[in-house]
Order: structure tokens, then C-alpha cells, then sequence
């Protein structure tokens, strides 16, 4: 009895002792600063997720957590020559946190190996975030933003300024950008409100939806739908498998996709418009002196153009795809009056010419194995 009671007693004592040994094992630090409104907050940390909350206050409180003992002397917190500057370079502190509270005017620079990075509040200043593995959210930001992660979401509301936002592996949101937009991703989706000058997004594999651009945008995705509004310049949209949907757009339109609809509207400069597999529909107001081309290899050519405009319409349809000339030209249908027609046996093709109004900038429609419509835009 004697011996168990022993045993006993030792084991409750090893296991207080450990459980001793690793409360204390960990421990945290804290730091405030008097800052000045402009002042920068430089952030550099090798692991571990970043808290941000701002106020209008006119203090830094800086909260490190869950650090190992062994590196404490691997974080430092000083201020110096109008900057916060926190660094950390521990490796074995698994869990460390960063929990900072800050004036809303500082100007940011944050980093960190391997966390989330998040801002709650508003950011009256610049603010640079990247991490090597996590998310980046924010709220409104009052400036020039530059985010990047190499495996996570973006989550960004309206910025009043320049963006650069990227991630390897991740979904891209933000509300407004009252500048230039460069987003990126290489396997998610892009979601934007609008942009107010160039618009220039990409993803290997996602979805892109922009609801307004003032400027020029650049989109390009290898797997998804590009869907967008208005848009006050030119836009230059394509996708390698999906389709591709523009509201309006004051400049010239180039889309493109290689299994998938097109689907054009309100389009004021010349389009160049083509798929492998899909159809096309296009709304043309012709108010440019450039040459427009519509081409499905597999799919319906629907062109609508004002009854008014001065332009000069070929419709070309493949032989092969309906036995004989004939045939072909009975899938050509259209509300104005052909003034020319050409069979074309060299090219197996059927050619059919509109000259509207005296005739002008040529729309050059193909449809290798499908219809074309020429309609009057009401």
C-alpha cells in the first residue's frame, strides 16, 4: 500500500512540475508610444498573425503574445526617427500574436512569414501588408494600398487611392478603388465594385466581376467568367474557359475565349470579338472609324446595329456546315437588304454584303458552323 501511495505522490509531483514548466514557458510583452499624426508603423515579424485595430487616438499599444522564453531577446519594440518599428525572429514560438492599436493616420508597413494579417477601422494613411501564408483583410483605407499573400483571400473595402493587391492562392474582394487597380491571383476569383481609373485583373483559375471601370480594363482569366458593367474606355477581356458578359463600354472591345458566349451590349468604339465554342451577341452604336469583327468556329453570330448607322456588314458562313450555298445562306437572316452577295467555292464560304446608309467601317461577321443574325437596334 505503501508503494502505491508512493507512486502516487510521484507522479502528481512530475506532472505539477511539467505543467509548471510549461505555463511559464511562454510568456508576452507589452509597449506604448506617443506618435505624432504621418508617423510610420514598420512591422516585420517572421511568424504569426498581426491584429490591427485603429482610432483617433494618439497612441501605439503594442500586445506581443505566446512568445517562448528562449526568444524574448528576438523581439524588439522601439521608436526612432518618426517610426514604430516591431521585429521578431522566432521560430519556435508557434502561436505568437501581435495585437496593436493604433492612431488612424499612421502609414503602414507590415510583414509577416506565415499568418493573418487584419485592420479593423478606417486607414487614413498608406499601408503595405504582405504575409507568406494567410489572409489580409481590411476596412476603408485613405491611400495608396499595397497587399500581397502567397497562399490566402484578400478582403479589402473601398480604397481611396492606388491598389496592388495579389495572392498565389486565394479570393480577391474590395469595394470602390478611387485610382488604379492592378489585382492578381492564381487560383481564385476577383470581385470588385468598381474602379475609377485602369482596371488590370488576372487569375489562373476563377471568376472576374467588376461592376464599374472609369478608365481602361485588362482582364484575363484561365478557367472563369468575366462579367462586367460599365465601362468608360476600352476593355480588353478574355478567358480560356467560360464566358464573358460587358454591359457597356465607351472604347474599343477585344474578347475573347475558347469555350464560351460572348455577350456585348452598349458598345460605342469597334469590337473584335471571338470563341472556339460559343455564341456571340454584340450591340454596336458603329461610332468608330475602325473596322469590328465578330467569329464563332462553333456557335450564332448576332450583330444589332442602329438603323441609322453608316457601315458596311459581311456575313460569312461555311458551305460545308449546311451541304450547299443555298442552304447556308437561308441561316443568314437580317432586317435590312443585302446589296451583294458572293459564293466563294475556293473558300467553300458564302459571302453577304450590307452597305447601311451609304456604307462605312466594315463589321466583318463569321460563323463557321452556326447562324448569323443582323438586326436593327431599337
Amino acid at each position: 500500500m505503501k508503494t502505491v501511495t508512493h507512486n502516487f505522490a510521484l507522479l502528481l509531483y512530475l506532472f505539477c512540475f511539467g505543467f509548471t514548466i510549461t505555463g511559464v514557458s511562454q510568456t508576452q510583452k507589452e509597449a506604448t508610444f506617443k506618435v505624432s499624426s504621418g508617423e510610420i508603423l514598420d512591422v516585420s515579424i517572421s511568424q504569426g498573425n498581426v491584429n490591427i485595430t485603429t482610432n483617433s487616438g494618439n497612441e501605439v499599444k503594442v500586445l506581443a503574445k505566446n512568445i517562448d522564453e528562449d526568444e524574448l531577446k528576438l523581439l524588439t519594440m522601439e521608436q526612432k526617427s518618426g517610426k514604430i518599428e516591431i521585429k521578431f525572429r522566432g521560430e519556435d514560438s508557434d502561436e505568437f500574436e501581435l495585437d496593436l492599436t493604433i492612431p488612424s493616420e499612421m502609414n503602414m508597413d507590415v510583414s509577416t512569414g506565415g499568418g493573418n494579417i487584419s485592420v479593423k477601422g478606417d486607414i487614413k494613411g498608406t499601408i503595405s501588408a504582405s504575409t507568406g501564408g494567410g489572409n489580409i483583410s481590411a476596412g476603408n483605407i485613405f491611400g495608396k494600398t499595397e497587399f500581397s499573400t502567397a497562399g490566402g483571400n484578400i478582403s479589402v473595402g473601398d480604397i481611396n487611392g492606388d491598389a496592388e493587391l495579389s495572392s498565389a492562392g486565394g479570393d480577391m474582394k474590395a469595394g470602390s478603388i478611387n485610382g488604379n487597380a492592378e489585382i492578381s491571383t492564381a487560383g481564385g476569383n476577383i470581385s470588385v465594385t468598381s474602379i475609377n481609373k485602369l482596371a488590370e485583373l488576372s487569375t489562373a483559375g476563377g471568376n472576374i466581376t467588376v461592376d464599374k471601370v472609369g478608365g481602361k480594363i485588362d482582364a484575363s482569366t484561365a478557367g472563369g467568367n468575366v462579367t462586367v458593367g460599365e465601362v468608360y474606355g476600352s476593355a480588353e477581356l478574355s478567358t480560356a474557359g467560360g464566358n464573358i458578359n460587358l454591359e457597356s463600354a465607351g472604347g474599343e472591345v477585344e474578347a475573347s475565349t475558347a469555350a464560351g458566349n460572348i455577350n456585348l451590349k452598349n458598345i460605342k468604339g469597334a469590337v473584335d470579338a471571338s470563341t472556339a465554342a460559343g455564341n456571340i451577341y454584340a450591340e454596336l452604336y458603329a461610332e468608330s472609324n475602325m473596322q469590328s469583327e465578330l467569329s464563332s468556329a462553333v456557335g450564332n453570330v448576332t450583330l444589332k446595329v442602329p438603323g441609322n448607322a453608316k457601315v458596311t456588314i459581311l456575313a460569312i458562313l461555311s458551305i460545308n456546315a449546311w451541304g450547299n450555298s443555298d442552304d447556308a445562306l437561308e441561316h443568314i437572316k437580317s432586317d435590312f437588304a443585302q446589296t451583294t452577295v458572293n459564293i466563294r467555292g475556293d473558300k467553300r464560304q458564302v459571302e453577304v454584303i450590307y452597305q447601311l446608309n451609304g456604307g462605312g467601317p466594315t463589321i466583318e461577321l463569321n460563323a463557321a458552323m452556326g447562324e448569323i443574325e443582323i438586326r436593327k437596334l431599337k
